[in-house]
């Protein structure tokens, strides 16, 4: 909202867009690819941020680090909450109820755009569901989920110190596997050719589709209330739900 004027105009919110693509393309070639925007500002920023916000949810000693047992302790509780029964075992269904779009995380203004969402969320549930099975009897116990957990520590833990720090975390092969899926997952959606590349209009008119759908009475502005729910409009001051299952 450039002109202050309490809502943002379809000019400032294309502005925006251009200055981040332009923040992306650091080498001017007109065009973007995953790896261009996972080497971004935004990206590397929004990593930091969230292997920060995680050391210190896990952190219970306040050692500014997380050791394996608090990992653990963390996954213990996580799979409780699944294992609404008790009966020491997690379904699929009570797994992908326990992701973002399962918990109704996307809601108010943002409902019309969730359906996308909510079918990524249940796929990304799926895929680590299988992960998590190891014996494939269709189910996760508390020992696979345990034992799941451990692994993604010691992969985590590249220095072998048995301690976790945000700079290991954010800097890490698995934040970076995924940084790259969400990217080529964002360039296919705005159209991204075979060699994976969007140019700066198809960026834009991306951004021009998103504004039509953040703009619910069709007046050529986003109000307050037509931004709310919105991960952008909360200024980054916390990060989406999977990224905060993502360990």
């Amino acid at each position: 909202d450039t002109n202050g004027d309490g809502r943002i105009s379809l000019d400032e919110y294309l502005a925006a867009a251009t200055k981040r693509f332009q923040s992306i393309d650091t080498q001017n070639k007109g065009s973007i690819t995953a790896a261009d925007i996972v080497a971004s500002p935004q990206t590397v920023q929004r990593d930091q941020k969230m292997a920060q916000r995680f050391v210190a949810r896990m952190d219970k000693a306040g050692n500014g680090y997380v050791s394996k047992d608090e990992f653990l302790a963390a996954a213990s509780n996580r799979f409780a909450r699944m294992d609404s029964a008790g009966t020491g075992q997690v379904t699929l269904a009570q797994f992908e109820a326990a992701a973002p779009a399962g918990r109704g995380h996307w809601h108010g203004a943002a409902a019309a755009q969730s359906g996308e969402r909510a079918q990524f969320a249940q796929d990304v549930a799926q895929h680590e569901f299988a992960k998590l099975d190891a014996n494939h009897d269709g189910v996760v116990s508390k020992d696979e989920y345990l034992a799941a957990a451990g692994t993604r520590f010691d992969a985590l833990d590249t220095a072998h110190t048995g301690k976790l720090t945000a700079q290991e975390i954010a800097a890490s092969p698995m934040m970076l596997r995924h940084d790259e899926f969400a990217a080529q997952r964002e360039l296919r959606h705005m159209g991204a050719g075979a060699d994976g590349r969007v140019t700066q209009d198809q960026y834009l008119a991306a951004a021009k589709a998103r504004f039509a759908k953040l703009d619910a009475n069709g007046d050529g502005f986003i109000e307050a209330g037509e931004a709310n729910g919105h991960r952008w409009a909360r200024s980054g001051t916390r990060p989406a739900a999977s990224n905060r299952n993502r360990f």
